[in-house]
């Protein structure tokens, strides 16, 4: 409640102050952007002052930092990042955002929505449509993550690339060791994996009755994320699809009911941790780096070295292993494709139209191979003795170690270029290998949202349209409901609100066919 009531005083402000700020640089909708030909590189460095988001941990040490320092020397800028926690970002956005803030550059953590377009009509942020024609790294960013924070055709924003079909509960991790202890192989279909929890369930190898087979949570929308390939093996969809001229959404879908019910059956065998519902993500994977569960949806980073030594300090055998997809009964496998980015970085209108070029160079220089390297290695003989671009791999000692960690090159980086091993972070060559092939494993399965791009109305203005559903959902799946009470707010969802936010996205998707 608290973001939502900062958001109005935003769009309050952006109309007596941010519009007015517009209207003096020209930027909006009918704003001539700056070229992106003949810009020369000036002899003394932009300043640029930048607010990001704090990935986890502490955030760098800036001060007498040589990772800073060759950021600095290669991209021509003095740079000035203001780094806030995540869970405080949103509000910091927003002040800054209404203000008329002194920041060059900021980045929008919660991508296209509804906010976004108001902002972006009102003149708030540059328009970058021809700037970033003319930059070649930028450029490498697939179209897909262009069209998903376009608005009207028009870019007042650059995506910050993320894999196509990498992040969030991508994908089951599996304990290995588990497995091997009782002659399992790696379940690669949904009947294989239900077995393997069954045999977790029974053998306890966490000890003292405390193995949990499935950590999970929370269960926050109809379609329990957490729970994204188990769903795919049903053969659900990824959030809406279109069949013909026909738009329907997922808890439509015939597979659906067949999800939920084995989520019960789960649930009632004590396959799925009992705290589902309600945990938060942070508590599940906490879980499941303990020692306490056998399988676990995220994403391969959970498979950094890191991760594995804190599970060995409870288990020493502890092994991890991805199962990419489970094929179901009826041969479905698939992995969500998401949007293809996190966050998009805005250039504020009160920002100098000859400044703004330079903006975006700093940003097309980030996302090349040399700040990429310099990221996740940092300065060879200070951060890294040697580096394998290919695996992404530095060999360095462990007071280089300390030292990147303290620096963390990789986030002063602001702008990561487009790959999709960009979650394959581990430093160990056999780690970061099976990292690699789980998601050359996606490649031929990713399943897209059609509406992905577009915004309806109706929905925006009705974020809980499908809580109802989800209380059912919950109910059921607790051995506390009926499917008959589901069904019946399905029919609600599809006979009212549901039938305005389909018919919103359908028109709009057959718009875009017309192009």
């Amino acid at each position: 409640m608290k973001t939502k009531k900062v958001w109005m005083t935003v769009l309050a402000l952006a109309l007596s102050v941010g519009v007015v700020t517009a209207c003096s640089t020209g930027s909006g909708e009918g704003q001539s952007s700056p070229k992106p030909e003949g810009s020369k590189k000036s002899a003394e460095p932009t300043t640029i002052k930048a607010l990001a988001i704090l990935a986890g941990g502490e955030p760098p040490v800036l001060e007498n930092s040589q990772a800073l320092k060759e950021i600095e020397k290669k991209a021509n800028v003095k740079l000035n990042v203001e780094f806030i926690p995540g869970d405080v970002y949103p509000d910091k956005v927003n002040i800054a955002i209404a203000s008329g803030s002194q920041y060059d550059l900021i980045l929008l953590t919660d991508g296209k929505d509804s906010k976004y377009e108001k902002l972006v009509k009102q003149g708030a942020f540059h328009n970058l449509t021809s700037v970033v024609k003319g930059m070649k790294n930028l450029q490498k960013i697939p179209q897909y993550s262009w069209d998903n924070t376009s608005v009207k055709g028009e870019l007042y924003g650059i995506p910050r690339p993320r894999p196509l079909m990498a992040g969030g509960n991508a994908n089951i991790f599996i304990r290995k060791d588990w497995l091997d202890k009782y002659n399992l192989s790696v379940p690669k279909t949904l009947d294989e994996f239900t077995n393997a929890l069954k045999v977790f369930k029974e053998k306890d190898p966490a000890g003292g009755g405390k193995t949990i087979p499935l950590v999970a949570g929370p269960y926050t929308s109809p379609g329990f994320s957490s729970m994204n390939p188990v769903s795919f093996a049903m053969g659900v969809p990824n959030s809406y699809k279109v069949d013909g001229d026909k738009a329907s959404i997922y808890f439509q879908d015939p597979g659906y009911k067949k999800f939920l019910d084995w989520i019960r059956m789960a649930t009632e065998n004590g396959l799925i941790d009992k705290d589902a519902p309600v945990q938060k993500g942070g508590a599940a994977l906490d879980k499941f780096l303990s020692g306490a569960a056998g399988a676990f949806v995220n994403n391969v980073g959970i498979m950094n070295e890191n991760n594995i030594a804190k599970m060995r300090k409870t288990d020493p055998k502890a092994e991890l292993v991805g199962i990419p997809y489970l094929q179901g009964n009826e041969g479905q496998k698939a992995v969500q494709k998401i949007e293809g980015y996190f966050g998009i970085w805005v250039v504020p209108s009160n920002v100098s139209k000859d400044k703004v070029q330079k903006i975006v160079e700093f940003l097309d220089w980030s996302a090349s191979d040399e700040a990429t390297s310099i990221g996740k290695a940092g300065v060879q003989g200070i951060h890294y003795n040697s580096f394998n671009k290919d695996l992404g791999v530095a060999e360095r000692s462990d007071e280089q170690k300390k030292l990147y960690d303290k620096e963390r090159p990789n986030l002063l980086i602001l702008q990561n270029e487009y790959t999709k091993y960009t979650y394959a972070d581990s430093q160990v060559p056999e780690i970061h290998k099976a990292q690699q092939d789980i998601l050359d494993a996606f490649d031929n399965i990713g399943v897209a949202n059609p509406f992905i791009a577009f915004l309806s109305d109706t929905a925006g203005k009705n974020p809980d349209h499908a809580k109802k559903i989800t209380d059912a959902a919950v109910k059921y799946v607790m051995g506390q409901g009926k499917w008959e009470t589901v069904q019946a707010e399905i029919d609600a969802w599809s006979n009212g609100v549901g039938a305005q936010i389909l018919k919103e996205y359908m028109d709009q998707y057959n718009e875009s066919k017309k192009k």
